[in-house]
């Protein structure tokens, strides 16, 4: 007589593939957001290091003539003036953060930015406009310099500009 027996069984059941794909997608939907909060963050770092670079290139530009390099406009291209008569006081010239958006850089007397009247020709603010590149609105406050500073908590946190007037951070996160 003969039997009949099942055939062995191979490869996935279809349960099981959805099984494996549920859980794919719970870690993806755990990790993305911390991936992005931490690319954000180093990105934001480096913006500001870039940022500090800038400010020791006009700082040491001002020791050597005694005023910033002419730059009323703010937006800095290779093409600007300002990055020709800073480049031999530049480590590397980086003209946009790391979101690539430009820089902003305005000098001397005259300049009214983000609530920040600079009065001097040895006066500067250099700001970035933040992940989406769009000026926030933010103004400074003298009575209360600290409101600047923020904290990151979730991903539009890093939408908000980074400001830095004579070398000192104006409005920034309070953890980079």
């Amino acid at each position: 007589m003969r039997s009949f027996q099942s055939p062995e069984r191979r490869g996935f059941t279809i349960l099981g593939l959805l099984c494996g794909l549920g859980a794919f997608g719970l870690l993806a939907v755990l990790f993305i957001p911390i991936y992005q909060n931490a690319k954000n963050a180093v990105t934001l770092r480096a913006t500001m290091a870039d940022m500090e670079m800038w400010t020791k290139a006009i700082q040491s530009y001002i020791s050597d003539k005694g005023m910033a390099p002419a730059n009323p406009n703010g937006w800095i291209s290779f093409k600007k003036p300002i990055v020709r008569e800073l480049l031999p006081y530049l480590e590397r010239v980086q003209t946009t953060d790391w979101w690539g958006f430009s820089y902003w850089i305005w000098t001397g007397p005259g300049i009214d930015q983000y609530g920040i009247r600079t009065t001097g020709p040895a006066e500067f603010i250099i700001a970035s406009l933040g992940k989406e590149g769009i000026r926030e609105g933010w103004k400074f406050d003298a009575d209360n310099p600290q409101a600047g500073y923020h904290k990151i908590r979730e991903l539009d946190d890093f939408k908000k500009d980074i400001v830095l007037h004579n070398g000192k951070f104006l409005r920034r996160p309070m953890n980079p």
